[in-house]
């Protein structure tokens, strides 16, 4: 069966803001106060309705920048990243019991707010989730399964998951230096994003998908093997499946969250795929944060919009090389940037990699 190619038609991003390395901050618990990447002033729990409020700020301008009816709407199918959910708008009722939402309950709110296709499907796979859900749609378009994919990854700030990293030991008080030789830890990060895919491109259409790959480590309860073999395998796996070499990747979108384990592994895995050849990296969590299950669509949308607005900004620490376990991307802009390599790789050892390629009309 012949595939059919699948463009990344447009796509609209709200999280922390490029070149911000400073964050808002966040109180544990234990009234200890911890870095937080945001893109509100004023960060707290979110109650459902002012979920689908952040939704409508996202979505509207997608789809009218690609001035879809409701006919084109309802042969959209919908597919979401997250890791938490809507978990922020959890309430305690007035006995004291844990009212829990279904895993669902966001996608079924968005087809009815803004009728979609009755197909939507939910990821909840830690880091990639996102990724995967990109992943999943772009293999349905691709196979002629469905024409339209609506591609989301949403995180909202909730303590659970501040507390759960913190007791982890893994929050940084000095900043998120993804790949940096002394680094210290991640920063969470809240956000949203949406990708809409077609097997048509638009006239304002920048990137195909290639292809990708995600794959489990069972190697560990919580994280991937160090010396990178997994991760190896999936970006080799990512790479068959886009149908182009290493050799031809001029990028490559870390996942870098800066915990000394996961870039370790990250940068063995990139030592083995690239033995030839060393593509620079770019790094998008020193601004962001780690927005877990919805960094996939995030990243994804922050490289289209430098690419769209023909300006990248680095982070401060990249420019010292004798620093850096990888060199980095350090050009103003992407307009030498043909194919981009996009990395996830999630706690509990999920692992997925993309292949993104600039459309040329």
């Amino acid at each position: 069966m012949a595939l059919r190619s699948v463009y990344l038609n447009a796509s609209e991003v709200m999280c922390a803001t490029l070149g911000t390395e400073t964050s808002n901050k966040v109180q544990t618990n234990e009234s200890e106060v911890v870095a937080f990447k945001s893109f509100r002033d004023e960060i707290d729990n979110c109650q459902f309705g002012d979920i689908l409020a952040y939704f409508d700020q996202l979505i509207l301008p997608l789809f009218a920048k690609l001035s879809l009816t409701a006919e084109d709407l309802k042969a959209t199918s919908l597919f979401l990243g997250s890791t938490s959910l809507d978990i922020s708008a959890v309430e305690i009722g007035a006995s004291d019991e844990l009212w829990l939402s279904t895993t669902n309950k966001i996608n079924r709110a968005l087809v009815q707010r803004y009728g979609l296709n009755d197909l939507e499907f939910t990821f909840s796979t830690a880091c990639t989730a996102s990724a995967n859900a990109c992943l999943y749609a772009k293999r349905l378009i691709a196979q002629g399964k469905i024409d339209n994919a609506l591609v989301i990854g949403c995180e909202f700030y909730n303590p659970l998951t501040v507390e759960g990293f913190k007791s982890l030991d893994l929050i940084s008080q000095s900043g998120l230096a993804a790949f940096a030789k002394g680094r210290s830890g991640l920063v969470l990060g809240e956000g949203l994003a949406a990708l809409y895919l077609s097997e048509k491109a638009a006239e304002q259409c920048q990137f195909k998908l290639l292809g990708g790959a995600s794959a489990c480590d069972t190697y560990s309860l919580t994280m991937t093997q160090e010396d990178g073999s997994h991760i190896a395998q999936v970006i080799t796996d990512a790479l068959s499946d886009a149908g182009i070499s290493a050799s031809e990747i001029d990028v490559v979108k870390v996942h870098g969250t800066a915990t000394l384990g996961n870039d370790e592994a990250e940068c063995n895995a990139l030592t083995r795929v690239f033995n030839q050849h060393q593509p620079p990296l770019i790094a998008f969590k020193p601004f962001t944060g780690h927005t877990l299950g919805a960094c996939g669509v995030i990243e994804i949308a922050l490289y289209q919009q430098c690419q769209q607005q023909q300006n990248y900004v680095v982070a401060s620490y990249a420019y010292d090389s004798k620093e850096l376990m990888w060199p980095f991307y350090v050009k103003p802009d992407f307009t030498q940037v043909n194919t981009v390599l996009l990395n996830y790789f999630g706690f509990g050892g999920n692992n997925a990699a993309l292949v993104m390629q600039r459309h040329k009309a």
